[in-house]
């Protein structure tokens, strides 16, 4: 401090509202980059003034009123953050906020420092039990540390240094936040503290006689590289604040709340330079510059004082520059009346085209309204101010729609390619080699395109497929531009298609293809016998190898069912749900009803209900009055049942595996109201289920409802290629990963293993495409020789095209989640029945139905005899 020294600016601090009185400063801190000094009151509000003159900056609310006074501020190169009891806050230095935590574990928050990965992450303490670990990047509590001592002070030197309540100064190491050393400073409490490289510094106050507390005429001083500490330094007119001098390693600057500031040589305390603050009531609070050249002291009057040196005040040794608004450049004045000429305002220098030059070229008149889809429009229900529905176009409220890039086709998906005449045209007047470059061209097309599930917007090759008309009709489009790979797409300008992805599945699994393909050699004659459909539809997809098929027949008797509409599971229906929802509807009906349709055949197997059903015993107890009763009952779908939200605002779901949410699912452990008929009425009711046996196959409905459920699957990995599952005593285990080696190279328990085999993914293509279905299957299981590794395969409608293991099973919160996920036993893969051939059952040739209306002339026929002639593939059969 040297003798020119003087007061330089004095200001009041500002209040907190209009009319409030004025509040003195709950806390203080200079800018470490910036000519700022930070200041919080005791409603939660920083302030900053920038300058000598102490000039204000910026004001902000950063905590609420009702938790009390900003406790500390910390500032580092991205922004300053600060503590409050229950809250902490870090902002920009203009005062946008960048992020504010509020945890279950911050009830009295005093004290906060930076740890040992420098001002990236800082530690806060207080009198409560726990230390919260805070990654200022981030914006999220990473570590909580439980701590025996309750924190008051915190500075940050080769140590944490931690002040207690009772008067002791803790040494916390930087990483571990474990007690290294512990001094007692004080008798009573510690009221300021600072430490600088290899020293601690401290003033406090001891309980003298007559039971009240009185200031220490003296400051401690602690040798943090000797762990001891050092004669106390004399201060007669009792030491309140204290800091150590920046840039002087054993110098420290000692005030007392009278105003007198002492300046000591730590290792010489015998010199000392005095000055004197005035002021007309106490000081409650010093801090110095990181340049060393000022100083600034509060008062109980409300008050800032700066102290400097007029002529070398400043706050950092290189500055960066404060960010101001722009001004405004004031217009000159001009004196403006009924006869002032127009050209006396001069056009301004340019060298652009005027805009009055009107040139020749289209202009631009807005956006096109936007348009909505009929199906949307219809679900609109009308009241007194307007028309209300369900929100189905994946927009948020008052969001504004891009509609000049709607009708694009180019960039909303696959360029469509030539119609086979078009071709045939372009062979004929064109060489071979020259055609075959261009086809070469057009699949390459396909082939380059980005694959990363990643990406932000949505791949082409996830887009949606459509097929276009020529005057020849849908046999002249070039369904092979789509699939070059021997497994078959499905045509999608069929009613209810959407099923396409779940057919898909079914058919490369194994077990489901085996019944559905013998089912279909049966003699079953029932018009709405979705098994019968699936098998034919099975094996026209096996004998296509690869040319396009068409599930109609299936999708006609999926229409015709009566019950397939009151499930809402048609298109056609204009209040229908989302395709997601739908299609996860269709997966419990169609397995239902094709288990239903095998017992037609076969009464007494239970072949189906082994490879589909789930069967469990429903445990139902009333919380009240503890009855309980139970209920058997099988599942062939499974619905996820994810772990609830957290409660706080900012914190995040724990970190749960498929597994865990399989085994929660299957079990389904919930509470719910629900009637007691002993209590006879509504309690609340806890169910649970007792698994017996697990099916062959495994099918799950993802269930997906908010944000923190698409975030978990889009984590990487998450998804398991193998799952295995232990049922025992009633009970569901599922292990995944090392678990799962782990369990098979024991060999204890009876461990079933199964093989992921395909998923239904719901493509949200945003504002330009409607949403769709595609599957992911990994066609490898359903070869008649298992190829040892992966072969996940697309099946976007007819687009069908190979892709990686990491591409399939990644998945994208935005545009790309899971809908339906089937996994199947490994033992089964790879089983292909071929026998079902030579099991046809003709009997049903040799019936006669008469099905002829009275309307028209009898006919004579002869009933085929089954033993004069057998049937076989070369037989002729005429049908009346």
């Amino acid at each position: 401090m040297d003798g020119d020294w003087v007061e330089v600016t004095r200001i009041p601090f500002p209040p907190p509202g209009v009319h409030a009185m004025p509040t003195p400063v709950a806390t203080m801190t200079f800018d470490n980059s910036q000519e700022l000094l930070w200041t919080g009151n005791e409603y939660g509000r920083v302030t900053s003034f920038y300058g000598t003159e102490l000039q204000r900056y910026t004001s902000f609310k950063a905590h609420a009123s009702s938790d009390g006074p900003i406790r500390q501020i910390l500032v580092n190169e991205k922004g300053i953050v600060s503590l409050g009891a229950k809250d902490v806050h870090m902002a920009i230095r203009r005062g946008l906020p960048i992020w504010h935590i509020r945890h279950d574990d911050m009830k009295d928050l005093r004290c906060m420092s930076f740890t040992s990965k420098g001002t990236a992450e800082i530690i806060a303490a207080g009198m409560q039990d726990t230390m919260l670990v805070i990654d200022l990047i981030k914006g999220d509590v990473v570590k909580q540390v439980p701590t025996e001592h309750q924190y008051t002070i915190m500075r940050r030197g080769r140590y944490i240094c931690a002040a207690t309540q009772t008067g002791s100064i803790n040494l916390l190491d930087p990483v571990t936040f474990a007690v290294v050393k512990s001094w007692n400073a004080h008798s009573a409490l510690i009221n300021d503290m600072d430490a600088q490289h290899d020293f601690i510094v401290t003033c406090g106050y001891s309980l003298r006689q007559g039971q009240n507390y009185m200031l220490d005429p003296f400051l401690n001083v602690f040798d943090i590289k000797k762990m001891s500490s050092m004669p106390p330094i004399p201060f007669p007119a009792g030491a309140a604040y204290v800091r150590m001098h920046p840039r002087m390693l054993t110098t420290s600057i000692v005030v007392s709340q009278s105003g007198q500031m002492h300046v000591v040589d730590l290792m010489n305390p015998n010199t000392s330079d005095v000055r004197l603050a005035n002021v007309t009531s106490y000081l409650s609070m010093f801090e110095i510059a990181p340049s060393g050249e000022a100083i600034a002291l509060t008062d109980a009057d409300c008050s800032i004082h700066l102290w400097g040196s007029p002529t070398k005040l400043h706050f950092v040794d290189l500055p960066t520059p404060i960010e101001f608004a722009t001004p405004e450049e004031p217009l000159p004045n001009i004196d403006w009346g009924p006869d002032t000429p127009l050209n006396m305002i001069g056009l301004p220098h340019y060298r652009d085209v005027l805009a009055s030059a009107w040139p020749d070229i289209p202009c631009d008149v807005g956006a096109p309204p936007v348009k909505f889809d009929p199906q949307f429009l219809t679900g609109l229900k009308p009241t007194e101010f307007g028309m209300y529905g369900r929100n189905t176009r994946g927009l948020r409220r008052n969001q504004a729609e891009n509609t000049r890039n709607v009708n694009k086709s180019g960039s909303s998906g696959l360029k469509a390619p030539k119609f086979l005449s078009e071709k045939a045209r372009e062979l004929a007047t064109s060489n071979a080699a020259a055609s075959d470059k261009k086809a070469d061209e057009l699949i390459s097309s396909l082939t380059d395109m980005g694959l990363e599930s990643k990406k932000s917007d949505v791949p082409v090759m996830y887009r949606t497929v459509e097929i276009k008309y020529s005057k020849f009709g849908v046999d002249d489009f070039d369904f092979g531009f789509y699939n070059n790979t021997r497994y078959s797409g499905l045509e999608t300008h069929i009613s209810n298609s959407y099923a396409n992805s779940l057919l898909q599945i079914m058919h490369f699994t194994p077990v489901i293809r085996n019944l559905a393909l013998q089912h279909a050699a049966t003699s079953c004659v029932s018009e709405i016998c979705l098994l019968c459909e699936l098998g034919f539809l099975f094996d026209m997809l096996q004998k296509a190898e690869g040319s396009i098929c068409q599930a109609t027949n299936l999708l006609k008797t999926l229409s015709s069912h009566p019950q397939a509409g009151p499930l809402g599971l048609l298109e056609e229906d204009p209040h229908g749900s989302s395709l997601n929802v739908m299609l996860q509807g269709l997966t419990r009906f169609l397995l239902d009803k094709i288990v239903h349709d095998y017992r037609t055949i076969n009464p007494s197997s239970t072949a189906m209900d082994q490879v589909l059903a789930t069967s469990a015993t429903t445990s139902i107890r009333c919380i009240n009055c503890r009855s309980e009763y139970t209920r058997p009952g099988s599942t062939y779908v499974n619905d996820l049942l994810y772990p609830s939200p957290a409660g706080s605002r900012n914190a995040k779901l724990p970190r749960i595996s498929f597994s865990q949410v399989l085994k929660n699912s299957v079990e389904r452990e919930t509470t719910s109201k629900g009637w007691c008929s002993r209590c006879q009425r509504y309690q609340t009711i806890a169910t649970r289920k007792s698994i017996h046996s697990i099916p062959a196959v495994l099918m799950l409905n993802t269930a997906i409802t908010n944000q923190d459920q698409r975030m978990l699957w889009s984590t990487p990995g998450w998804l398991p290629e193998e799952i295995g599952i232990i049922v025992e005593q009633g009970q569901f285990f599922c292990y995944e990963g090392e678990d799962l080696k782990l369990h098979l190279q024991r060999g204890i328990h009876n461990i079933t293993v199964y093989s992921l085999t395909g998923m239904a993914i719901n493509i949200e293509s945003g504002q330009t495409q409607k949403s769709h279905l595609v599957s992911m299957v990994n066609v490898a299981h359903a070869e008649p020789e298992a190829p040892g590794e992966s072969r996940w395969h697309l099946f976007n409608d007819f687009l069908v095209r190979s892709v990686s293991t990491e591409e399939a099973l990644a998945f994208n919160t935005s545009w790309k989640v899971p809908s339906v996920i089937a996994y199947q036993i490994k033992d089964e893969n790879n089983k292909i029945d071929t026998e079902w051939k030579n099991n046809i059952d003709t009997s049903i040739l040799y019936q006669d139905f008469k099905y002829a209306p009275a309307r028209y002339k009898p006919y004579v026929a002869n009933v085929l005899q089954s033993k004069r002639r057998s049937i076989n593939k070369d037989l002729s059969i005429a049908q009346p």
